[in-house]
């Protein structure tokens, strides 16, 4: 077996469809249904059946895929070694990253730091903070950028400090907003904990929600049209010049930010592309642009 066959075992198990799998494997599905035909011939036992619901590991199925993430962790740790070993700023530095930061901010630091590393490259997982969290605990990542504080004791480093705002398509009355349509979408624990905090902070009734949508992309579409209003971080409105933008400030006065952090074991910045990784995020220019947005 080779790595990417450990890899398709570990895709298979995590999709449970076949047609998500070659998706994301940006291979085509025959070629994937052949590959793990040959798996199976390989172990001469049926690893998946499949239904109406999807795939379904078999008990000796569920044994290779254990057997395909072990020796697929070893190879990995091993390159990481022989990376070290080198001392040269080239491999491999994988990436967990909070969703909405991997969409706006983080192609335009990988693009200019690939100028000066061409030699570096990147496996970068993206999800909600807690459960890039989970993975970095777990050492699946080198780095973890994620929305909010995490409790860590070693390396970490404050990237962007936003603010939290209302979002419609023409202005509104702040006072009003208990009496208006809001446009709810599935928001991190971390953001949604300031917004309700802020909320019965300001108001004594409840927010009227209109409609649920399952991203603050749509939610934003949704405002722009004139739907409703939503509350969105100032990530997603860096360049944002339709909508009506206004910060939320608490009963002090205070600016509603919420902060992304990036973290890093020290083990780990012996790897000098994870060193050099983590000191450019921390030097990062482009930055100025989101720190700057507070006067939306």
């Amino acid at each position: 077996m080779y790595k990417k066959d450990y890899a398709i075992l570990i895709m298979l198990d995590q999709a449970r469809n076949m047609t998500k799998a070659a998706e994301k494997l940006f291979i085509s599905q025959p070629n994937l249904t052949y590959r793990l035909r040959q798996i199976e011939e390989y172990f001469n036992t049926k690893i998946f059946i499949r239904d109406r619901s999807g795939l379904f590991p078999t008990p000796e199925g569920e044994l290779i895929i254990e057997l395909a993430k072990k020796n697929l962790r070893n190879i990995e740790l091993t390159l990481d070694e022989i990376q070290l070993m080198e001392q040269s700023v080239r491999g491999t530095v994988k990436l967990g990253v909070a969703s909405t930061f991997g969409q706006y901010i983080l192609p335009t630091i990988l693009k200019e730091f690939q100028s000066i590393y061409p030699e570096v490259n990147f496996h970068i997982i993206t999800g909600l903070s807690s459960n890039i969290y989970k993975l970095f605990l777990s050492g699946d990542v080198h780095i973890a950028i994620l929305r909010g504080e995490y409790f860590w004791e070693e390396k970490q480093h404050l990237l962007v400090s936003e603010p939290i705002s209302i979002v419609s398509k023409a202005p509104i009355e702040m006072n009003a907003l208990p009496t208006l349509l809001r446009i709810q979408y599935e928001m991190d624990s971390y953001l949604k904990g300031m917004v309700d905090e802020w909320w019965k902070d300001i108001f004594k009734k409840p927010s009227i929600i209109s409609m649920s949508v399952d991203s603050l992309e749509t939610a934003k579409e949704m405002a722009r049209v004139g739907l409703g209003y939503t509350i969105l971080p100032g990530i997603c409105l860096m360049n944002e010049h339709e909508l009506s933008i206004q910060n939320l400030y608490g009963h002090d006065k205070q600016l509603v930010k919420r902060d992304t952090w990036a973290y890093c074991r020290h083990k780990t910045l012996n790897f000098p592309a994870v060193q050099e990784f983590f000191k450019f995020l921390k030097n990062h220019s482009s930055y100025a642009k989101l720190h700057d947005h507070n006067h939306l």
